[in-house]
């Protein structure tokens, strides 16, 4: 790194670093890497299906870490397990409880006696702005299965996809996070992103 304001020698010389620098290139993989080997030190073992989630089950009982940067969900099967992995982490890292989850990467979080649930209501209301459809009335059918779903007959020189797989992307993602409830339709007509016309982006929306 360049030498710091106040800190130069009056040479071009850079300084080598020791250790990362948060906002560096490398320094979240720097600490992934080191929060992996420590976690699972103390018994957790990162899912095969998701890297960012660490699971730790001893009988009935288990644990679970998953991860977002520096930003750390837990969930556990009672107080006391709770207890154990806050005390854990907290022996290895400076950390700050925020208590009961509200919100995080953009999914919000409500937590009753009895459940859990997740949404994305503000990211599904800046959809719906971009796409001038604030007011639109729901339906209780993503997709109406009575209408057929035919090829574009025109073959789309132009780059005329955009709107199309830009609002494709977004409804995936909604898919994948909080709304499975949609994940046939967005899986449908992802079937027709190399050549979209007027009907698929209509039904789309």
């Amino acid at each position: 790194m360049r030498q710091p304001e106040g800190y130069g020698d009056g040479t071009n010389r850079v300084c080598r670093l020791i250790k990362t620098l948060y906002g560096l290139k490398q320094a979240g993989r720097e600490w992934n890497i080191q929060f992996d080997q420590e976690i699972q030190s103390i018994g957790f073992k990162c899912l095969l299906s998701d890297p960012c989630a660490y699971i730790r089950r001893k009988g009935d009982h288990f644990q679970i870490i998953t991860v977002w940067v520096d930003d750390l969900l837990l969930f556990a099967t009672t107080d006391e397990d709770m207890h154990l992995m806050k005390t854990q982490i907290a022996q290895k890292w400076k950390v700050t409880d925020l208590g009961d989850p509200s919100k995080i990467i953009g999914i919000q979080i409500t937590c009753g006696t009895d459940y859990i649930s997740i949404s994305q209501k503000q990211y599904i209301e800046t959809v719906l702005h971009k796409e001038n459809m604030e007011r639109a009335n729901p339906v209780a059918t993503p997709l109406d299965p009575n209408v057929p779903i035919e090829p574009n007959p025109v073959l789309c020189i132009e780059d005329c996809s955009n709107p199309f797989t830009r609002l494709l992307g977004e409804l995936q993602f909604l898919a994948n996070a909080t709304c499975p409830d949609i994940s046939f339709a967005v899986n449908r007509l992802a079937c027709y992103t190399a050549n979209p016309s007027t009907q698929h982006y209509g039904m789309l929306k």
